[in-house]
């Protein structure tokens, strides 16, 4: 029996408890990254305004003062993040692909695929006339 090169054996459709396991846990990490996105950007926002008590502190090393547009750019990755997440959720849920909607799919790009031979072999024969023609 031979095996595949890529590994695994590919049988149909994964399991939709699996997918919806798969949607969560991706659902989390984005939700988390947003989370430690909004974290730093709080923590550089708050450096940036707590850069003038420094100075006037008359600190002897004293950092460069922080933007404050590294905050707004982290803030508005992390809302990115969140969004993501929450469109992974979808409205429906995971949609398994039963064997007639297969079908129709299967059939939708059979007929686009002919079509656009179609359309390349009436190119190629107009083409191959007004070259003759000249």
């Amino acid at each position: 029996m031979k095996r595949q090169a890529l590994g695994g054996a590919h049988r149909g459709p994964v399991a939709p408890g699996r997918q919806r396991r798969t949607i969560r846990f991706i659902q989390l990490l984005l939700a988390l990254f947003a989370i430690g996105l909004f974290v730093f950007a709080g923590y550089s926002l708050g450096r940036a305004t707590g850069f003038d008590q420094g100075k006037r502190a008359n600190e002897i090393d004293a950092p460069r003062e922080p933007s404050v547009g590294q905050a707004a750019v982290l803030s508005l990755v992390g809302l990115i993040a969140l969004g993501g997440a929450s469109l992974l959720g979808g409205p429906g849920g995971v949609r398994i692909p039963t064997p007639a909607r297969l079908d129709d799919l299967a059939g939708r790009a059979e007929s686009v695929a002919v079509q656009k031979a179609e359309e390349a072999a009436a190119e190629v024969s107009s083409e191959g006339s007004s070259a003759t023609r000249v």
